[in-house]
């Protein structure tokens, strides 16, 4: 393994970086115009709730802030199988699960699908990726060509959660290199050599964020900005699991550590968003630059008396969504769409103007981002198959801008009225007044199911939440 300094790996990257490609030789030949540059962002594990501008008056995030301000905040997006490689999979493809066969984590994308970068290459972007990968069948590294393709440039990690002093492949290098620091700033270091060295071609660049997937652990300089002891959390948080100021922490380490470290994470991923659109500033690009943050799931942090994903309750599903785009998206934005993790491939594409495959099965709401239609959503499907590594269960769902209804291996699981009930501390399924709506949810799910064609069996166990200390809330 090689060991460089952050400003020796930043130099050798940069080196790594093509000049001027094919395609964009061949954009360039066509005077077809100029296309957008694009920058998509996405966190692992960040809910849609750790944003101010989400609500939250706790975390602190104002890059995140100013660039909704800036834009367009989609309060609904979605991820429908909220968990890592299945939502990669839909980001890349536009496909369904059951469509690609990733229908849970460490499922290699398959060689036979047409990927977003291929499609933005064709039409002459220069391409590149950063940090985390996970769709392979294995979590181990290098990752091979056939699963780069379609990227120019490639700084990857296949799946680790060491967030310090991390580990990468450049491009078909033999060896990877660590390299010494907080891996969200050593990814921004690359994000903005990127922008620096492609600024006069049209860009596509993606960065996965590492945080803040467990371990939550933070550097100390964000943590500082919070003290742990006014932080409260979410109203579906049970009380044995995050227990009032004052009563003593019952779980070790407690939720309200938890919360904190989660928190300064998702500060960290906010400061070097605000590195990422300073660059596209400086180097004068960021008009004509698309510029997407989002995550790959959220995390339940305790809520419902569960963590980590994989549930169909919003702090599992509902995840981060705004998009900057100066030139055509009008300022101040805040809509209730119901974004799928399906659309956002159909959507990228159609913004930059860049042909979608025919078997894509997402949404494409570029015209609706743009202002040119309304056209959106009425429901998302939800699914998820358990992979193993702790009690889990299959599960498929369907989620409105008002409701979200789902059942597991053995039946009705869970209905919440989500006008009424934002935090779904009152489960109506078995509520005799709410027959009607159960089944007026439970039709248009198996309608969604043979439409799509998927038919995969259920199977699991209930997943357990976290153990709880004895004791009652006083």
């Amino acid at each position: 393994m090689n060991r460089q300094t952050r400003r020796q790996f930043i130099k050798t990257a940069s080196a790594a970086i093509p000049a001027l490609g094919i395609g964009n030789q061949l954009f360039a030949a066509t005077g077809a115009g100029k296309k957008p540059n694009l920058v998509f962002v996405f966190a692992d594990q960040m809910r849609a709730h750790a944003m101010g501008c989400m609500g939250n008056d706790q975390v602190i995030t104002p890059n995140l802030d100013k660039m909704a301000a800036d834009g367009l905040l989609v309060r609904n997006a979605l991820s429908i199988q909220p968990v890592c490689t299945p939502y990669r999979a839909h980001l890349l493809t536009g496909r369904y699960g059951h469509s690609t066969g990733v229908i849970h984590n460490d499922i290699r994308l398959p060689d036979r699908e047409t990927l977003l970068p291929e499609q933005m290459k064709k039409a002459g972007y220069a391409t590149g990726y950063i940090g985390k990968w996970h769709l392979t069948e294995t979590r181990l590294n290098p990752i091979d060509a056939k699963s780069s393709r379609g990227w120019d440039f490639w700084a990857v990690r296949n799946c680790s959660h060491k967030h310090s002093d991390p580990v990468y492949w450049l491009n078909d290098s033999k060896q990877p290199t660590r390299v010494p620091g907080w891996e969200p700033d050593v990814q921004t270091d690359l994000a903005v050599e990127f922008i620096k060295k492609k600024k006069n071609d049209p860009f596509c660049l993606f960065l996965s964020f590492g945080p803040p997937h467990q371990p939550y652990k933070a550097p100390q300089k964000y943590l500082n900005m919070y003290e742990r002891q006014t932080l409260k959390p979410r109203p579906n948080v049970p009380y044995e699991i995050y227990p009032v100021k004052g009563k003593g922490d019952t779980v070790k380490p407690s939720m309200a550590e938890v919360l904190h470290e989660y928190y300064a994470m998702v500060t960290s991923v906010d400061e070097c968003m605000g590195r990422i659109n300073a660059a596209l500033e400086e180097a004068g690009v960021a008009d004509d630059t698309i510029v997407v943050f989002t995550s790959d799931h959220g995390d339940m942090l305790g809520s419902q008396g569960h963590i980590r994903k994989q549930r169909p309750w919003e702090e599992s599903i509902n995840i981060p969504f705004i998009v900057r785009y100066p030139s055509k998206i009008k300022q101040g934005q805040v809509k209730d769409w119901i974004v799928s993790s399906v659309d956002v491939m159909p959507t990228l594409l159609g913004m930059c103007n860049v042909p979608i495959p025919p078997q894509v099965e997402g949404m494409d709401y570029s015209d609706t981002f743009l202002g040119k239609s309304d056209k959106e959503r009425d429901a998302a499907f939800l699914f998820n198959v358990h992979g193993g590594g702790g009690p889990g269960t299959d599960w498929r769902g369907i989620r409105t801008k008002e409701w979200v209804y789902a059942y597991h291996y053995s039946g009705d699981w869970v209905m919440y009225d989500l006008k009424n009930d934002p935090y779904e501390l009152d489960n109506l399924i078995d509520n005799p007044a709410y027959a009607a709506q159960k089944k007026k949810l439970r039709d248009q799910l198996e309608a969604m199911r043979a439409e799509l064609g998927e038919t995969i069996p259920l199977k699991g166990i209930q997943p357990d939440p976290v153990k709880l200390p004895k004791g009652k809330q006083e």
